[in-house]
């Protein structure tokens, strides 16, 4: 992989792990964090990321062109601190060409 595409990751990765989307800025809703770790630089984005079941959340807030993906699983889905995650996330977490 090289220098300035692993620069970028870390630039998308630093943000995910302090961060939240709202609907209004991007047209995506809710946190890459579970709750009390939000605007905390910590591991948490990626322990989401690789534990936690996700589905697919499409056409965000009614509009077809905003999917995500959402928390599906049993434990801690919330509808008063929702968490998603983004293709970008997935895509990084389970492409097995950039695992080296």
């Amino acid at each position: 992989m090289g220098r300035e595409k692993k620069k970028l990751i870390a630039a998308l990765m630093g943000a995910h792990t302090l961060g939240s989307a709202k609907r209004e800025n991007s047209g995506y809703e809710g946190s890459w964090s579970s709750k009390g770790s939000e605007g905390v630089f910590d591991n948490d984005f990626y322990r989401q990321l690789l534990t936690r079941g996700w589905g697919p959340d499409l056409a965000v807030g009614g509009n077809p062109e905003r999917n995500q993906w959402k928390l599906i699983d049993a434990a801690g889905v919330s509808s008063a601190h929702p968490q998603m995650m983004l293709n970008s996330d997935l895509c990084l977490a389970y492409d097995n060409n950039m695992i080296h």
